[in-house]
């Protein structure tokens, strides 16, 4: 799943990694959540049974959690575990376990890296945000922003800490967002861009 695909209050892989790390299980919860359909949808195309399928994706989700600390990139969670899907589903196959079509393997491997276009309007399009981000006035609205994308806190925590209602902080994160998503209207940003910062 894609930043552009989630809500712009989700925070980002990155940041539920990273909380994952530090022995977050909430956090690890959402990371399999998010992942969990794609995976499927990658291992079902190459075995074909909805069983073993799901056993790939188990064990992939399974390895995610206990080598969660090795991930060099936290962004990168997905591609990781579209990376060891691959791995399991190859190895199962050498094995005899497993019959897998290698077509629809080799769809699942992880995206080339971006190009200097690629890369140089998303360092343009950060710095933006970044910049955006900084200019939102002083207060609540920056500082539940910041909880919330920085640092990927859960809404209610984010309440908790500030004393507010959860209801207040969404409201916060909302209007924060459409003035964002504004601002930013000249590079095209997806809605889940400020999240990515």
């Amino acid at each position: 799943m894609s930043a552009s695909e989630r809500p712009p209050h989700d925070p980002p892989d990155e940041a539920l990694v990273l909380r994952a790390c530090r022995g977050d299980e909430e956090a690890f919860a959402e990371l399999v959540r998010r992942w969990q359909r794609p995976l499927m949808a990658r291992a079902l195309a190459a075995v074909g049974r909805v069983e073993d399928a799901d056993d790939l994706v188990q064990e992939t989700l399974l390895r995610a959690f206990r080598h969660l600390g090795r991930l060099r990139d936290p962004g990168s969670f997905g591609s990781w575990c579209l990376a060891t899907l691959r791995r399991l589903a190859i190895d199962r196959a050498r094995r005899g376990e497993l019959p897998v079509d290698e077509a629809a393997l080799a769809e699942s491997a992880p995206d080339p890296a971006p190009g200097p276009e690629e890369d140089l309007l998303a360092t343009e399009l950060r710095r933006a945000v970044r910049e955006q981000l900084a200019a939102l006035p002083p207060g609540r609205q920056r500082e539940v922003f910041r909880l919330r994308f920085a640092e990927g806190l859960p809404v209610r925590e984010i309440a908790a800490r500030l004393g507010l209602h959860a209801g207040t902080v969404k409201v916060h994160l909302f209007r924060g967002t459409r003035l964002l998503r504004s601002r930013l209207a000249g590079f095209g940003a997806a809605p889940g861009a400020a999240g990515r910062t």
